[in-house]
């Protein structure tokens, strides 16, 4: 190797400015899952518990083949991300994450930068990717769609459901009546939003919605919803590892996936009691070009580093043609 490429450290501000537009993002995104079970390689997370009750650390290693024989289309690298549920009390993120990525013929550590947006994003765009397969027919109508949580996710949500249900109207709720507010009339000037308001209660927000996105902050406490309240051809998005969906809603509809394996691992975890086998994946449902079926379609997306490490190298690649970043010396 004749040229050692630089160690790029993008803190968040540059990350953010890196960010791909909205339409590549989603495109990354189902290229990850069309990628997951085809020339991609990573293990269910690899997981620590911190003292602090519902706390987590978990590793996010990922490996996507390239179409170059010698490696260099190959992408490689790892996310390690932190959560701390009691943190907002005192004044602290709930997560603290950074992406590493590495030179996949060499080894040598390319860039190091900070993960939050990148989760956030990308975890927006795999919810897309769910909206764009399984969301209801409107039969001429927007869509109502309800949005249960506030936070960081809620916020990177609204530009994806503003662009791929133009003119919907949202109902929004979260335990914190302020926040709820403040990201009600920031989503009302969102594209694509012809409106947002806030309800108080869960079972307000999803009534008569045709999609419902869960981003209820993490914890140790997890709220669920009766599947009763839900209409008969909801398309439900359950993010992360909140408990908003319970195991009788994946029993008796469609139940999808973001990675076989991972789900199944922490299946094992009290949160996931009394959850079926998942009917597919994302991935699979990509490849196969799914048709949308009759009744309620679940979605549970844990998250996979797989996207992180794709949507890091695609951010890496515009920081580079920006002149963004601190590089490091070795």
């Amino acid at each position: 190797m004749t040229d050692t490429p630089p160690l790029r450290y993008l803190p968040a501000a540059d990350v953010v400015a890196a960010m791909p537009p909205l339409g590549e993002r989603l495109a990354l995104a189902e290229l990850t899952l069309r990628a997951l079970g085809e020339g991609a390689q990573l293990p269910a997370k690899i997981g620590v518990n911190p003292r602090q009750p519902g706390s987590l650390g978990h590793a996010m290693p990922a490996l996507l083949r390239g179409d170059r024989q010698d490696g260099s289309a190959d992408l490689i690298g790892v996310k390690w991300i932190v959560g701390f549920p009691d943190n907002p009390a005192i004044g602290l993120p709930t997560y603290h994450a950074q992406v590493i990525l590495n030179d996949a013929r060499y080894g040598l550590p390319v860039a190091i930068m900070d993960a939050g947006t990148i989760t956030t994003q990308r975890t927006a765009g795999v919810s897309g990717a769910a909206m764009r397969l399984f969301a209801p027919q409107f039969a001429g109508r927007a869509a109502a769609v309800a949005l249960l949580g506030a936070g960081a996710q809620a916020r990177s949500h609204l530009p994806v459901i503003g662009h791929l249900l133009p003119g919907c109207s949202i109902r929004v709720t979260d335990l914190d009546a302020d926040r709820a507010r403040a990201l009600a009339e920031w989503g009302g000037s969102v594209e694509g939003v012809a409106s947002a308001e806030v309800v108080a209660e869960v079972r307000q927000a999803v009534a008569d919605a045709d999609v419902v996105v869960s981003v209820v902050s993490f914890g140790p406490t997890h709220q669920t919803l009766d599947p009763t309240w839900l209409g008969p051809e909801t398309l439900f998005v359950a993010v992360d590892y909140d408990m908003q969906a319970p195991a009788a809603l994946a029993r008796e509809a469609l139940f999808v996936v973001d990675e076989r394996d991972q789900f199944l691992a922490t299946r094992a975890d009290e949160g996931f009691a009394g959850y079926p086998d998942p009917d597919a994946t994302l991935g699979e449902a990509l490849r196969a070009g799914m048709a949308r079926p009759s009744g309620r379609v679940l979605v549970s997306h844990l998250g996979v580093g797989l996207a992180d490490v794709v949507f890091a190298s695609a951010i890496l690649k515009r920081a580079e043609q920006l002149g963004l970043g601190v590089l490091l010396p070795r």
